[in-house]
């Protein structure tokens, strides 16, 4: 873990220069969010460039950021979420808030707040709607879609917001009806189990979640590293498990649960990172969006060592 520590830089920047080649391609004809083969890639592309800055304080591509950031084509966007509500909801919309956070930690202005607090009411709404379900995966992630929820109600100081979510999770999350399920996640991008679990761990007390945590996986243990993916999408789980798992061991503190995330988050980091091809292999495939899953996971790092 000391030497995943310690080449967070030298790993920040491998992955960010695909992401900056990927984000300014004219894939379709979105005004701001045009590279990396679909919108929403194209919003986390933008959203790890803004983190890898904010994380390295290299400002190499503050000027690319603010082209593809103009208010004209924030507009533009916003328009676009307005007039087609289904419209990448939830994926896609939970990115942009994740966006519009980093967006602002790193350049001190609001620019995305107008849009982004458009899509938290539409989320809402959504699941005014809708029994989330802590299974589903992928495009459809309730659980994906609510922690950046949660985490942009809480920035933004949204407390009747936050409180909605709360309760979302808290009815729907909370009781994990025998533990989690691994054949959930084959095949696909998103980490169904350790994305449930670390919602959980947003709203229950540390001594609380600690016993949750353990309940939860005690039928299957903890994830085992994707070696072989089974599809293209199967090529991000490890990443997007290594989000989870840090913030479970961030949840956890210290002692034996919380060492054990961390040790499962730098074995799934280093099944992916280690092998260049599932990341930055086919444009169409990997290399449009996985290296953004890469910086989410490698984030922590810089974050821990900023606290500490």
């Amino acid at each position: 873990m000391q030497a995943l520590r310690e080449a967070r830089l030298e790993i920040a920047r491998a992955l960010v220069e695909p992401i900056r080649a990927n984000v300014v391609r004219r894939d379709r004809e979105y005004a701001a969010f045009h590279g990396c083969v679909d919108w929403h890639s194209a919003v986390h592309g933008a959203w790890a460039l803004t983190a890898y800055a904010r994380m390295t304080g290299d400002g190499r591509y503050d000027a690319l950021l603010r082209e593809l950031l103009r208010p004209e084509n924030l507009a533009a966007e916003r328009r676009l979420l307005a007039a087609r509500p289904d419209f990448e909801m939830p994926y896609g919309r939970a990115w942009l808030l994740r966006l519009a956070r980093e967006h602002m930690l790193r350049i001190g202005n609001t620019a995305l707040k107008p849009m982004a607090d458009d899509v938290l009411v539409s989320m809402l709404a959504y699941y005014g709607g809708r029994v989330p379900d802590p299974r589903r995966g992928s495009y459809g992630s309730d659980s994906w879609a609510l922690i950046n929820m949660l985490d942009y109600s809480r920035w933004s100081e949204d407390g009747a917001a936050e409180a909605a979510i709360r309760d979302l999770v808290e009815a729907h999350f909370v009781d994990h009806g025998g533990g989690c399920d691994y054949a959930l996640e084959t095949g696909h991008f998103m980490a169904v189990a350790t994305t449930w679990a670390w919602l959980v761990s947003k709203v229950l007390p540390r001594a609380d979640f600690a016993r949750w945590g353990r309940a939860f996986f005690a039928p299957s243990g903890l994830p085992q590293r994707v070696l072989h993916p089974a599809s293209w999408h199967h090529h991000g789980l490890n990443f997007s498990r290594a989000w989870g798992l840090w913030a479970l061991h961030s949840a956890s503190g210290p002692g034996d649960d919380g060492q054990a995330y961390l040790e499962a988050y730098a074995a799934h980091f280093r099944a992916t990172y280690e092998r260049p091809t599932l990341w930055r292999g086919s444009y169409r495939g990997v290399g449009h969006w996985v290296p953004q899953f890469g910086m989410l996971a490698l984030q922590p790092l810089f974050e821990s060592s900023r606290a500490s």
